[in-house]
């Protein structure tokens, strides 16, 4: 299957109206009483947006193997919880911070890393809710640089920085220029930390194939030469939704892999590891796997 069609843009949806309404609503209302209109929702959008059915139900039924009945069911399911989880992302971003529960991950890898003096870098992934982050990553201690798709709308993407910068998080929107790359090195020259979501290859030609869930796929390359180039320390962080406003972190770190000779085999093994480790999260919580499109390098052939 070609590139173009794998494509995920990533736009948040809803338009102009139905965004700010929903962020002066959550001002005030506790995200979980919109939870139930999702049921009202999702079972039209499942009928009209056949691209990101069918590449779920492909990912249930083909990738996790579940039976033909499980895998509908988990389909309707994984629509269901991206929703809450949007949901969620407005309730962030509207102030209503405080209605979260989060399990911080009790080796708190990253919380150890944030004393040191040197930068490092979060690989992240569409899994989870990764912008509850700033709730779980102690934000007085180094600032926290996120790469994000830089297509959203400006009033949109004006009030996601105010909301970020009152967390220390600062947004590098990914651009056709590739100036983004200048800054993301800036910040770890600085001794800043730079989360980046590393499942996805955003159009670039540099890539690796790994296995994931048994199947080759293409993920990015970059954010694991920049790491091994520079030298400095990477780690994944997932943040998965355990129930209604409840959420758990997992925190790992990837291996160095400095017995390698050179930068770019040491990308593709680290690449490797968080293949691994991005596996494992997606075995527990298959149900939060938010990449709508057909992601394994197979055609995507399973259809509901």
């Amino acid at each position: 299957m070609e590139t173009k069609e794998k494509k995920w843009e990533g736009k948040t949806g809803g338009g102009q109206f139905g965004q700010k309404f929903l962020l002066h609503f959550l001002k005030h209302v506790h995200v979980r009483f919109l939870y139930p209109i999702l049921y009202l929702v999702i079972p039209f959008y499942l009928i009209f947006a056949s691209k990101g059915r069918n590449a779920a139900y492909h990912y249930f039924r083909e990738r996790q193997h579940f039976s033909v009945l499980k895998s509908a069911w988990c389909t309707f399911r994984n629509h269901i919880i991206f929703g809450e989880v949007v949901l969620d992302k407005f309730a962030l971003l509207a102030g209503n911070k405080r209605q979260f529960n989060i399990d911080i991950d009790t080796d708190e890898v990253i919380h150890h890393q944030m004393k040191q003096e040197k930068g490092f870098i979060i690989a992240s992934a569409h899994v989870g809710n990764l912008e509850l982050a700033g709730l779980c990553i102690p934000h007085t201690e180094k600032k926290i640089n996120t790469i994000i798709f830089g297509g959203e709308r400006a009033d949109f993407q004006k009030k996601r920085d105010e909301a970020f910068d009152e967390v220390n998080i600062n947004l590098i929107p990914v651009k056709q220029d590739m100036s983004h790359l200048f800054i993301i090195k800036e910040a770890l020259d600085n001794g800043e930390i730079v989360v980046i979501p590393c499942d996805r290859i955003f159009g670039s030609t540099k890539n690796t194939i790994c296995q994931l869930l048994g199947e080759e796929a293409e993920l990015p390359i970059g954010p694991f030469r920049l790491a091994a180039q520079l030298e400095v320390p990477m780690y994944t962080l997932f943040i998965m939704k355990e129930g209604n406003t409840h959420y758990k972190t997992y925190e790992s770190r990837i291996p160095a892999h400095d017995e390698l000779p050179n930068s770019t085999q040491k990308a593709i093994a680290m690449a490797s590891d968080y293949t691994k480790l991005l596996e494992k999260i997606i075995i527990k919580y298959p149900t939060q796997w938010f990449n709508f499109f057909p992601y394994w390098k197979e055609s995507n052939k399973g259809t509901i």
